[in-house]
């Protein structure tokens, strides 16, 4: 049998720090005496803390992503729509609503935009598509730039061209010609002249269209391409300082004032801000929550190992009795094991999460950034289900009686 180090009374006198000290030595020693067990519920705490910690980090980081796609392009972009949840004739958005937008307070821009699809033809590849009437306003208007050639320009309203989105002209490259400034294409019975391929840009939530994904064409020659060619959407940028509600209040009033009212939906960048972080912090909750099951396992580890010592420890535990332990002497050494237990699964488990979601955010392709409220989340929580765990065993251990103890197998 190994040599017992007999618990000291707890003294309250005593300096509390050297106290706990030999608390957590003795802890230590007694969990390498089990060294497989102790290994095994080790492994269950970390993994389950690593659960916690992972999912919350990527929880995290999937927010700060979306975020910042929003900042990059513009949280000062409103769209209005036409609201076909009411039932009749649907507004009618026209070109006069755009110069009374542009004098409202706090707009800074509006672009009117006529969304379309047809068939995109160039040689043998025939390929349906998203297209966009637009002014030249609307590039700058939502930070698109050309990677080749040029946007469209006053000059091109009467002409039949084509700006292609960065998705678009690849997609259309597949058959091994891709599209360049200068090049035809066909659509709704007329040859279009590509006059520009804009760069890779990230989706806007908040507009009715995929950039990337969309020809553009003058607004005014937009009937060549689709006979209803009527304006879809205004995209509307405000001015910075300009309150987000109170642009939206004074949109909504414009087409709900007059003998005429016309329904209609605006929507704000800002709002989906908003809804996406509350989103966010809803699913990041309950990654927290499916992380912490797994954390309630490794307690149950923890649990078995503590009985199994209690159980094989029982002559151990009578003879530190009857040199002068008492109960919650022999309770407070079964918990410093649990804590001692939990605590080393928790910080390997800690590092381990953090490892696996910044290969998950590298893999994504976004920016890592560990997740500030997951360390002591996971750290804590691994601490508590190890003590909460660890408490009944501590118990059972600290009411054996030293005797029976003893005589014990």
């Amino acid at each position: 049998m190994r040599r017992v180090r007999p618990v000291r009374p707890i003294d309250d006198g005593e300096s509390g720090g050297r106290r706990w000290r030999a608390l957590a030595a003795d802890a230590l020693r007694n969990l390498g005496a089990m060294r497989q067990r102790s290994l095994l519920a080790l492994l269950g705490i970390a993994i389950g803390t690593a659960a916690v910690v992972a999912l919350i980090s990527i929880g995290e980081n999937a927010r700060e992503h979306s975020m910042r796609q929003f900042l990059a392009m513009g949280a000062d972009i409103l769209t209005v729509q036409k609201d076909f949840s009411l039932s009749g004739r649907p507004a009618v958005l026209t070109r006069a609503d755009v110069d009374r937008l542009r004098a409202l307070p706090g707009v800074e821009e509006v672009a009117p935009l006529a969304m379309l699809g047809v068939e995109i033809r160039q040689g043998r590849t025939r390929l349906p598509s998203a297209v966009a009437g637009v002014t030249p306003e609307f590039f700058a208007l939502v930070q698109a730039k050309a990677a080749q050639g040029r946007t469209l320009t006053e000059g091109d309203r009467a002409a039949t061209v084509v700006v292609l989105g960065a998705g678009l002209a690849r997609r259309l490259a597949e058959d091994g010609h891709p599209p360049v400034p200068g090049g035809l294409l066909r659509m709704g019975g007329y040859n279009h002249t590509v006059v520009g391929v804009l760069a890779g840009s990230t989706p806007n939530p908040v507009l009715p269209l995929d950039v990337d994904s969309t020809a553009f064409v003058p607004l005014s020659g937009a009937r060549r391409v689709s006979a209803n060619s009527d304006i879809t959407n205004l995209v509307v940028r405000k001015m910075p300082v300009a309150a987000d509600r109170d642009v939206r209040q004074s949109m909504t009033n414009h087409f709900s004032s007059g003998a005429h009212p016309r329904p209609v939906m605006v929507q704000s960048a800002r709002q989906l801000i908003v809804a996406m972080s509350d989103q966010a912090r809803v699913h990041t909750l309950l990654l927290a929550a499916i992380g912490g099951v797994s954390l309630i396992v490794g307690g149950v580890g923890v649990m078995n190992v503590m009985l199994m010592g209690v159980v094989e420890r029982r002559r151990e535990i009578g003879l530190r009795m009857a040199l002068g332990a008492r109960p919650i002497d022999v309770c407070a050494m079964f918990l410093a094991e649990a804590l001692a237990l939990s605590l080393s699964g928790g910080m390997a488990g800690a590092l381990l999460g953090l490892a696996a979601a910044a290969v998950y955010a590298w893999n994504a392709g976004w920016a890592f950034a560990p997740s500030v409220p997951s360390l002591p989340l996971g750290l804590g929580m691994s601490s508590g289900v190890g003590l909460f765990f660890g408490l009944y065993p501590a118990m059972q251990a600290s009411r054996l009686e030293p005797v029976a103890a003893l005589r014990g197998e």
